[in-house]
């Protein structure tokens, strides 16, 4: 997200993340969505979003501080490594879907 424009397009992708949060990601049930910019968290305000899904998984989005890009990162519960990387690499493969612009 280069330039002028790329900060636009990433506080308007956090917008939309806010005002119209999606049901399931990767086939998974989001049961809540954490705001760390308005919620009490119990850490700073930040610009980020915890998606809480069933399961146990997480998925989280923010804009870098230093860089031109949004961040995703992710967290899986399963009764094995292997199973807990398959449910990240579904979750990566959502979130691209949900940073288009």
């Amino acid at each position: 997200f280069e330039g002028e424009s790329g900060m636009h397009t990433m506080q308007a992708i956090m917008k939309r993340l806010r005002e119209t949060p999606p049901a399931e990601i990767a086939g998974i049930a989001v049961e809540s969505v954490v705001d760390y910019d308005t919620d009490g968290t119990g850490l700073p305000k930040a610009n980020v979003l915890e998606f809480r899904l069933a399961g146990g998984a997480k998925l989280m989005v923010r804009p870098s501080g230093t860089e031109p890009k949004i961040k995703i990162y992710l967290s899986a519960v399963a009764p094995t490594e292997a199973e807990a990387d398959a449910i990240n690499a579904k979750l990566g493969d959502a979130a691209k879907e949900l940073l288009r612009a």
